[in-house]
């Protein structure tokens, strides 16, 4: 091969490689290396949750069948219920892929989303108050939920479900913390 040939080969070869950067290359997908996930468990939690809603919605046509005698109601029921579990078990652990979170200089980040992707940012100068809390499943496997409120009135409020409790602790001391020290 020639040098000239050599030259337009990895000239090729870069430009691949760049056009293959421009397709993957995305801020959402870069993550700091501080960046955490959810807890594996709130996989469980989502899929028990799931199965909980799919169980009731393959119930209520039960009972309306068996009081009318329409049994064709049951098995509309029970195919939507299968549907609703299936695509919630999938989801439950697409969710927890996608979504992390990390503290920076400015605040607190979280990223999410399967197929629309989202970063969210919590300055900790906007923060008004934070809460904690948990649900039946989430005391289960330990797990809890913090909840930001923030000054302004489009996304007001924002949502971390999935941490640990201790973590949610964690993260609202740090967030009090650091938004009394940068009041004004």
């Amino acid at each position: 091969m020639s040098t000239e040939q050599e030259q337009r080969q990895v000239t090729t070869n870069n430009q691949a490689r760049t056009q293959e950067q421009l397709h993957d290359a995305s801020l959402i997908e870069q993550l700091p290396d501080n960046s955490q996930r959810l807890h594996p468990d709130s996989i469980k939690v989502s899929r028990i949750t799931v199965a909980l809603v799919s169980f009731i919605i393959m119930l209520l046509p039960t009972i309306v069948a068996l009081l009318s005698e329409t049994y064709l109601i049951i098995a509309i029921g029970v195919t939507a219920g299968l549907i609703v579990f299936t695509i919630g078990f999938i989801w439950a652990k697409k969710s927890y892929d996608y979504t992390w979170y990390w503290l920076a200089d400015e605040g607190l980040y979280i990223q999410r989303g399967v197929w629309w992707r989202k970063k969210t940012l919590v300055p900790f100068n906007r923060v008004q108050h934070t809460d904690v809390a948990q649900g039946p499943l989430d005391r289960k496997y330990k797990l809890g939920k913090l909840v930001t409120h923030t000054a302004g009135t489009r996304d007001a409020s924002v949502s971390l479900e999935g941490i640990l409790l201790e973590t949610a602790h964690e993260l609202r001391s740090v967030l009090q913390e650091e938004g009394e020290s940068d009041a004004v």
